[in-house]
Protein backbone atom coordinates (compact mmCIF):
# COMPACT_ATOMS: atom_id res chain seq x y z
CA UNK A 1 0.00 0.00 0.00
CA UNK A 2 1.46 3.81 -1.28
CA UNK A 3 0.50 6.23 1.42
CA UNK A 4 -0.35 8.14 -1.69
CA UNK A 5 -2.99 7.53 -4.10
CA UNK A 6 -3.40 7.85 -7.42
CA UNK A 7 -6.11 10.74 -6.92
CA UNK A 8 -3.03 12.52 -5.81
CA UNK A 9 -4.06 12.74 -2.19
CA UNK A 10 -3.25 10.54 0.83
CA UNK A 11 -4.89 7.94 2.69
CA UNK A 12 -6.25 8.54 5.96
CA UNK A 13 -6.69 6.68 8.95
CA UNK A 14 -5.06 4.16 10.92
CA UNK A 15 -3.54 1.35 8.47
CA UNK A 16 -2.72 -2.05 10.29
CA UNK A 17 0.07 -2.64 8.50
CA UNK A 18 3.04 0.16 7.53
CA UNK A 19 2.30 1.48 4.27
CA UNK A 20 5.37 0.25 1.62
CA UNK A 21 6.06 3.74 0.45
CA UNK A 22 4.81 7.64 0.78
CA UNK A 23 5.36 8.41 -3.18
CA UNK A 24 5.48 12.32 -2.51
CA UNK A 25 5.84 13.47 -6.49
CA UNK A 26 2.11 11.76 -6.88
CA UNK A 27 0.50 14.15 -3.93
CA UNK A 28 -0.56 17.25 -5.72
CA UNK A 29 -0.43 20.10 -3.21
CA UNK A 30 -2.88 23.52 -3.44
CA UNK A 31 -2.79 26.68 -1.17
CA UNK A 32 -5.57 28.01 0.47
CA UNK A 33 -6.98 29.54 -2.24
CA UNK A 34 -6.64 26.16 -4.56
CA UNK A 35 -3.82 27.10 -6.33
CA UNK A 36 -1.37 23.90 -7.11
CA UNK A 37 1.31 24.98 -5.80
CA UNK A 38 5.42 23.20 -7.30
CA UNK A 39 8.94 23.66 -6.56
CA UNK A 40 10.14 25.71 -4.00
CA UNK A 41 6.91 27.00 -2.53
CA UNK A 42 5.62 23.24 -2.18
CA UNK A 43 8.84 22.02 -0.66
CA UNK A 44 9.26 24.75 1.98
CA UNK A 45 5.50 23.53 3.43
CA UNK A 46 6.96 19.96 3.75
CA UNK A 47 8.63 18.30 7.00
CA UNK A 48 9.65 15.62 8.09
CA UNK A 49 11.61 14.18 11.78
CA UNK A 50 12.39 10.90 13.33
CA UNK A 51 12.99 11.03 16.91
CA UNK A 52 14.28 7.87 19.24
CA UNK A 53 14.10 7.54 22.82
CA UNK A 54 15.98 4.86 24.93
CA UNK A 55 15.21 3.96 28.64
CA UNK A 56 18.04 2.49 30.37
CA UNK A 57 17.66 1.45 33.84
CA UNK A 58 19.46 4.33 34.58
CA UNK A 59 19.79 6.37 31.75
CA UNK A 60 17.24 8.18 29.17
CA UNK A 61 18.55 9.38 26.11
CA UNK A 62 16.71 11.34 22.96
CA UNK A 63 17.71 12.14 19.88
CA UNK A 64 16.52 13.42 17.07
CA UNK A 65 17.03 14.64 13.14
CA UNK A 66 14.16 17.11 11.61
CA UNK A 67 14.03 18.54 8.44
CA UNK A 68 11.86 21.70 8.06
CA UNK A 69 13.10 22.56 5.07
CA UNK A 70 13.78 26.22 6.30
CA UNK A 71 16.69 24.20 8.84
CA UNK A 72 17.83 21.34 9.76
CA UNK A 73 18.07 20.43 13.13
CA UNK A 74 19.43 17.60 15.62
CA UNK A 75 20.17 16.97 18.70
CA UNK A 76 21.38 13.92 21.37
CA UNK A 77 21.42 14.24 25.08
CA UNK A 78 21.92 11.38 27.74
CA UNK A 79 20.43 12.00 31.18
CA UNK A 80 21.76 10.49 33.91
CA UNK A 81 18.89 9.72 36.81
CA UNK A 82 21.67 8.79 39.46
CA UNK A 83 23.39 12.08 39.14
CA UNK A 84 20.73 14.25 37.25
CA UNK A 85 23.90 15.31 35.27
CA UNK A 86 23.24 15.67 31.62
CA UNK A 87 25.44 15.50 28.50
CA UNK A 88 23.56 17.75 25.32
CA UNK A 89 24.42 18.21 22.05
CA UNK A 90 22.54 20.39 19.51
CA UNK A 91 23.08 22.48 15.94
CA UNK A 92 21.08 23.63 13.46
CA UNK A 93 21.63 23.91 9.85
CA UNK A 94 20.66 26.41 7.40
CA UNK A 95 18.19 25.62 4.57
CA UNK A 96 18.56 22.04 6.07
CA UNK A 97 22.43 21.47 4.38
CA UNK A 98 23.72 18.15 5.31
CA UNK A 99 20.66 16.98 6.72
CA UNK A 100 18.86 14.11 5.14
CA UNK A 101 15.34 12.97 6.48
CA UNK A 102 14.02 9.48 4.44
CA UNK A 103 10.46 9.00 5.01
CA UNK A 104 10.09 6.04 3.52
CA UNK A 105 8.12 3.78 6.25
CA UNK A 106 10.18 0.90 6.14
CA UNK A 107 13.45 0.92 4.70
CA UNK A 108 15.26 4.55 5.38
CA UNK A 109 18.34 6.28 5.96
CA UNK A 110 18.57 9.80 7.57
CA UNK A 111 21.25 11.45 9.01
CA UNK A 112 22.59 15.06 10.10
CA UNK A 113 25.93 16.10 10.12
CA UNK A 114 27.81 18.98 11.60
CA UNK A 115 31.17 19.49 12.79
CA UNK A 116 32.25 17.79 15.25
CA UNK A 117 28.88 15.47 15.47
CA UNK A 118 27.08 12.93 12.97
CA UNK A 119 23.60 11.59 13.72
CA UNK A 120 22.74 8.73 11.79
CA UNK A 121 19.51 6.55 11.53
CA UNK A 122 19.08 3.82 9.44
CA UNK A 123 15.87 1.09 8.79
CA UNK A 124 16.11 -2.35 7.49
CA UNK A 125 14.53 -5.57 7.80
CA UNK A 126 12.79 -4.50 10.94
CA UNK A 127 15.51 -3.33 12.65
CA UNK A 128 16.64 0.62 13.91
CA UNK A 129 20.33 1.38 13.33
CA UNK A 130 21.18 4.33 15.22
CA UNK A 131 24.92 5.87 15.46
CA UNK A 132 26.49 9.10 17.38
CA UNK A 133 30.03 10.48 16.67
CA UNK A 134 31.77 13.05 18.02
CA UNK A 135 35.42 13.34 15.65
CA UNK A 136 34.65 10.50 13.92
CA UNK A 137 34.43 8.40 17.61
CA UNK A 138 31.32 6.61 18.47
CA UNK A 139 29.14 7.42 21.40
CA UNK A 140 26.15 5.23 20.51
CA UNK A 141 25.49 2.57 18.68
CA UNK A 142 22.33 1.28 18.82
CA UNK A 143 20.27 -1.57 17.05
CA UNK A 144 16.49 -1.62 17.61
CA UNK A 145 14.67 -3.90 17.15
CA UNK A 146 11.04 -3.45 16.37
CA UNK A 147 9.57 -7.02 15.77
CA UNK A 148 6.80 -8.42 18.15
CA UNK A 149 5.10 -4.69 18.71
CA UNK A 150 2.39 -3.80 16.31
CA UNK A 151 2.79 -0.25 14.91
CA UNK A 152 0.46 2.61 15.51
CA UNK A 153 0.57 4.09 11.64
CA UNK A 154 -2.09 7.05 11.04
CA UNK A 155 -2.66 9.49 8.37
CA UNK A 156 -4.81 12.60 9.15
CA UNK A 157 -5.64 15.75 7.78
CA UNK A 158 -5.03 19.01 9.00
CA UNK A 159 -5.70 22.13 8.24
CA UNK A 160 -7.06 23.53 4.65
CA UNK A 161 -5.18 21.14 2.59
CA UNK A 162 -2.23 19.68 4.66
CA UNK A 163 -1.62 16.00 6.29
CA UNK A 164 0.79 14.34 9.19
CA UNK A 165 1.55 10.72 8.53
CA UNK A 166 2.94 9.55 11.77
CA UNK A 167 4.51 5.83 13.06
CA UNK A 168 5.38 5.12 16.33
CA UNK A 169 6.38 1.72 18.45
CA UNK A 170 7.27 1.59 22.06
CA UNK A 171 8.62 -1.26 24.21
CA UNK A 172 11.31 -2.11 21.39
CA UNK A 173 14.23 -4.35 22.17
CA UNK A 174 17.78 -2.89 22.10
CA UNK A 175 21.25 -3.91 21.49
CA UNK A 176 24.22 -1.66 21.63
CA UNK A 177 26.01 0.80 24.03
CA UNK A 178 26.89 4.14 24.57
CA UNK A 179 29.84 6.38 26.47
CA UNK A 180 28.63 8.57 29.71
CA UNK A 181 29.97 11.89 30.87
CA UNK A 182 32.53 9.71 32.88
CA UNK A 183 33.72 8.59 29.89
CA UNK A 184 32.33 5.37 30.48
CA UNK A 185 30.83 2.87 28.14
CA UNK A 186 27.61 1.18 29.05
CA UNK A 187 26.12 -1.36 27.51
CA UNK A 188 21.99 -1.91 27.03
CA UNK A 189 20.72 -4.55 28.54
CA UNK A 190 17.48 -6.47 28.49
CA UNK A 191 15.66 -4.25 30.77
CA UNK A 192 16.33 -1.68 27.72
CA UNK A 193 13.60 -0.06 25.84
CA UNK A 194 13.12 2.21 22.79
CA UNK A 195 11.02 4.17 21.56
CA UNK A 196 10.69 5.53 17.55
CA UNK A 197 8.79 8.19 16.11
CA UNK A 198 9.13 8.89 12.03
CA UNK A 199 6.35 11.80 11.36
CA UNK A 200 6.41 14.04 8.07
CA UNK A 201 3.56 15.46 5.99
CA UNK A 202 2.16 19.05 5.32
CA UNK A 203 1.65 20.49 8.60
CA UNK A 204 -0.76 23.29 10.21
CA UNK A 205 2.13 26.54 9.28
CA UNK A 206 1.64 27.21 13.18
CA UNK A 207 0.76 24.34 15.00
CA UNK A 208 1.45 22.97 18.48
CA UNK A 209 1.40 19.71 20.68
CA UNK A 210 1.31 18.22 24.05
CA UNK A 211 3.39 14.67 23.71
CA UNK A 212 3.73 12.19 26.35
CA UNK A 213 5.89 8.78 25.53
CA UNK A 214 6.69 5.61 28.57
CA UNK A 215 8.30 2.56 28.27
CA UNK A 216 8.41 0.12 31.66
CA UNK A 217 8.32 -3.45 32.63
CA UNK A 218 5.28 -3.59 34.93
CA UNK A 219 4.78 -5.36 38.78
CA UNK A 220 3.46 -8.54 36.33
CA UNK A 221 6.64 -8.81 34.20
CA UNK A 222 4.82 -7.02 31.49
CA UNK A 223 6.69 -4.89 28.66
CA UNK A 224 3.68 -1.61 28.95
CA UNK A 225 4.31 0.96 26.53
CA UNK A 226 2.13 4.56 26.27
CA UNK A 227 1.72 7.19 23.78
CA UNK A 228 -0.24 10.22 24.38
CA UNK A 229 -0.80 13.24 22.18
CA UNK A 230 -3.29 16.49 21.99
CA UNK A 231 -3.41 18.96 19.56
CA UNK A 232 -2.24 17.07 16.87
CA UNK A 233 -3.30 13.75 14.47
CA UNK A 234 -6.98 14.52 15.86
CA UNK A 235 -8.82 15.73 12.95
CA UNK A 236 -9.36 11.86 11.95
CA UNK A 237 -8.60 9.76 15.18
CA UNK A 238 -6.30 10.07 17.21
CA UNK A 239 -2.62 8.52 18.10
CA UNK A 240 -3.28 7.87 21.84
CA UNK A 241 -2.21 4.19 22.41
CA UNK A 242 -1.45 1.34 25.09
CA UNK A 243 0.99 -1.36 24.36
CA UNK A 244 0.95 -4.74 26.12
CA UNK A 245 3.23 -6.92 25.87
CA UNK A 246 3.73 -5.69 21.56
CA UNK A 247 -0.17 -5.30 21.59
CA UNK A 248 -1.83 -2.20 20.73
CA UNK A 249 -5.03 -0.93 22.13
CA UNK A 250 -6.01 2.73 21.07
CA UNK A 251 -7.49 4.97 23.72
CA UNK A 252 -9.78 8.04 23.98
CA UNK A 253 -8.73 11.68 23.78
CA UNK A 254 -6.56 13.40 26.42
CA UNK A 255 -6.24 16.70 28.24
CA UNK A 256 -2.95 17.72 29.30
CA UNK A 257 -3.63 20.06 31.95
CA UNK A 258 -0.40 21.78 34.06
CA UNK A 259 -1.54 21.28 37.60
CA UNK A 260 1.51 23.33 39.23
CA UNK A 261 5.22 24.35 38.13
CA UNK A 262 6.66 20.96 37.90
CA UNK A 263 3.30 19.16 38.39
CA UNK A 264 0.88 17.47 35.38
CA UNK A 265 -2.29 15.65 35.19
CA UNK A 266 -3.10 13.90 31.64
CA UNK A 267 -7.26 12.38 31.69
CA UNK A 268 -8.74 10.56 29.00
CA UNK A 269 -12.31 11.75 27.58
CA UNK A 270 -13.64 8.55 28.71
CA UNK A 271 -12.13 8.88 31.95
CA UNK A 272 -10.43 5.32 31.87
CA UNK A 273 -6.75 6.95 31.93
CA UNK A 274 -5.85 9.03 34.80
CA UNK A 275 -2.43 10.29 34.99
CA UNK A 276 0.06 12.25 37.58
CA UNK A 277 3.19 13.21 36.40
CA UNK A 278 5.78 15.07 37.53
CA UNK A 279 8.59 16.80 35.86
CA UNK A 280 12.49 16.96 36.14
CA UNK A 281 15.07 18.22 33.95
CA UNK A 282 14.14 19.87 30.47
CA UNK A 283 15.15 20.17 27.00
CA UNK A 284 14.03 23.56 25.74
CA UNK A 285 14.70 25.86 22.90
CA UNK A 286 13.62 29.42 22.39
CA UNK A 287 13.18 30.59 18.72
CA UNK A 288 11.84 33.31 17.41
CA UNK A 289 13.02 34.73 14.23
CA UNK A 290 9.35 36.49 13.14
CA UNK A 291 8.45 33.97 9.91
CA UNK A 292 9.53 31.21 11.40
CA UNK A 293 10.23 29.94 15.38
CA UNK A 294 9.93 27.06 18.01
CA UNK A 295 9.46 27.14 21.13
CA UNK A 296 10.38 23.11 22.60
CA UNK A 297 10.16 21.49 26.16
CA UNK A 298 11.08 18.10 26.49
CA UNK A 299 10.66 17.28 30.41
CA UNK A 300 12.31 13.95 32.21
CA UNK A 301 9.16 12.85 33.76
CA UNK A 302 7.42 10.21 36.29
CA UNK A 303 4.40 9.06 35.64
CA UNK A 304 1.84 7.47 38.37
CA UNK A 305 -1.66 6.74 37.70
CA UNK A 306 -3.77 3.87 36.35
CA UNK A 307 -5.28 2.93 32.56
CA UNK A 308 -8.36 0.80 32.82
CA UNK A 309 -8.99 -1.64 29.49
CA UNK A 310 -12.06 -2.71 28.40
CA UNK A 311 -12.13 -6.19 30.27
CA UNK A 312 -11.34 -4.14 33.34
CA UNK A 313 -8.05 -4.80 33.40
CA UNK A 314 -6.07 -1.86 35.13
CA UNK A 315 -2.14 -1.23 33.77
CA UNK A 316 -0.70 0.46 36.76
CA UNK A 317 2.35 3.08 36.81
CA UNK A 318 4.28 3.77 39.86
CA UNK A 319 6.65 6.44 39.01
CA UNK A 320 7.75 5.37 35.56
CA UNK A 321 10.16 7.07 33.70
CA UNK A 322 8.82 8.92 30.91
CA UNK A 323 9.36 11.60 28.37
CA UNK A 324 6.44 14.97 28.16
CA UNK A 325 6.67 17.56 25.73
CA UNK A 326 5.37 20.24 24.81
CA UNK A 327 6.24 22.32 21.55
CA UNK A 328 5.13 25.29 19.80
CA UNK A 329 6.15 25.71 15.94
CA UNK A 330 5.69 28.22 13.12
CA UNK A 331 7.10 27.32 10.21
Amino acid sequence: MDLIQESGQPRYGRFKEIPTAISLSRYVYQSPFGKIEKGWRRKLKYKKFKFCSIQHEHYSIGLAIADIAWVGHGFVYIYDHATQQVMEWNAIQPLARKTHVDEQPQFNQSYFYKSPFEIEMQHANGVRYVRVTKYGEIKLSARIFCAGTEPLSLCSPNGINGWTYTQKKTTLAVEGYFINKQNQLIEFNDKTFAALDDTCGFLRPETAWFWLSCNFWDAHGQRIGINLASGVNESFGNENCLWVNGRLYPLSDVLFERVQENRWRIRSLDEKLQLEVETGWRRYENINLRMVGSQFSQWQAKVTGQIRLVQDEVIQLNGEYALLEQHYAKW
